[in-house]
């Protein structure tokens, strides 16, 4: 499970820093979409994932999901930060 919400989470990367560098930049429009998709897949994983677990280990899968999610996420901000800031132009 772990592994699809990595690939989830890189692909989300990736998507990120493409649209920084070459596309028309990274708003919170562009921002919040990308974590909407990320999050609305991943919670499909995780209870496709929880429909064939046991119930003893259901906190297990949702805690280790949404570590893998939110690590993801802090990584995507980490490596479009310094082209967002740039990016700006703001004319004071």
């Amino acid at each position: 499970m772990n592994i699809f919400l990595s690939l989830i989470g890189l692909g989300g990367i990736i998507v990120a820093t493409y649209l920084s560098y070459n596309g028309p930049g990274i708003g919170i429009r562009s921002h919040l979409l990308i974590l909407l998709w990320k999050l609305m897949v991943s919670s499909l994983i995780i209870g496709l994932f929880l429909i064939y677990a046991e119930k003893y280990i259901w906190p297990l899968l949702i805690l280790s999901g949404m570590v893998n999610i939110v690590v993801f996420h802090f990584i995507e901000a980490f490596a479009t930060q310094k082209q967002l800031i740039n990016n700006r132009n703001l004319i004071v």
